[in-house]
């Protein structure tokens, strides 16, 4: 039994009559669903051949990952834990990206006889960054995870790129890989939304918002308008006369304590920084 009381959940707290009938939706299509979905992916990980590549579907924190932290929570423990008599140098939790490198870097430092174990307590190494297999048409093809989302690597600390570099992945490849122009194709382009609640209307600026046509009917004042404008235009350096290896240390202790205004200045420093840098 839960250790924890109905007012630790929320209970005490209003809902409206909305909130409620969409919760009670959810609930009703997922007593539905869950069991069935819960016992499939209990009976395929036993299966033999089971690749989580392989499998679709929105499979996050799926059954089997969350049930002993749960227990834990919960004041159960593991009565039947024993002492296996093994050892190891260095023990990661958590097998996603960061602790997979960890495990990495530390059998680079340490040799090939080191010991590691890493701890996951999903069915697949890797995290957000776990590649997902497709056979199309007879081709094998490999889908990216959340590595899309890392930006700009020709920034990454040397560290990291050598990491890259020893795995042999070639950042280059992307430009090739990925349709750059599929938007403009489409006719899309940029946008930057204001909403109401803060800036008294809601407006949808389309294309370029450095544009004189697109920054007329932005909700800002004109001082606002043209710190904006600068923020994306300047490129005056700053911090010319700070050594490089103290701008970024600097730049984050002031935002910590810098007003609104204050923060558009170090924001325009930093793009110009970031420009510099490269």
């Amino acid at each position: 039994m839960s250790r924890y009381s109905d007012r630790d959940l929320g209970m005490h707290r209003s809902i409206t009559r909305r909130n409620f009938i969409s919760g009670t939706g959810t609930v009703v299509a997922g007593s539905l669903v869950a069991p069935r979905w819960a016992l499939a992916q209990q009976e395929t990980r036993t299966a033999q051949g089971y690749y989580p590549p392989s499998l679709t579907g929105m499979r996050g924190s799926h059954p089997g990952s969350f049930e002993a932290a749960h227990a834990l929570r919960d004041g159960s423990g593991w009565s039947d834990a024993a002492d296996s008599g093994e050892y190891y140098d260095m023990v990661v939790v958590g097998g996603g990206l960061s602790g997979l490198s960890a495990a990495y870097f530390f059998l680079t430092a340490a040799g090939p006889n080191a010991r590691v174990l890493v701890l996951e307590n999903h069915d697949d190494f890797g995290g957000h960054a776990k590649r997902n297999e497709f056979e199309i048409d007879g081709r094998l093809m490999i889908g990216y995870g959340g590595t899309m989302f890392l930006e700009s690597p020709s920034g990454f600390p040397e560290v990291a790129k050598r990491l890259i570099r020893e795995l042999g992945i070639d950042t280059q490849r992307f430009y090739t890989a990925y349709d750059r122009e599929i938007y403009g194709s489409l006719g899309l382009s940029r946008g930057l939304f204001f909403d109401k609640e803060t800036f008294g209307t809601d407006h949808l600026a389309v294309g370029n918002i450095t544009d004189a046509e697109v920054l007329k009917h932005v909700p800002l004042s004109e001082q606002g308008k043209a710190d904006l404008v600068r923020l994306y235009t300047d490129e005056h350096h700053y911090l010319d006369d700070m050594p490089s290896a103290e701008r970024l240390d600097y730049l984050i202790n002031k935002i910590g304590r810098a007003s609104c205004r204050e923060r558009v200045e170090i924001s325009v420093a930093a793009v110009s920084l970031k420009t510099h840098s490269v």
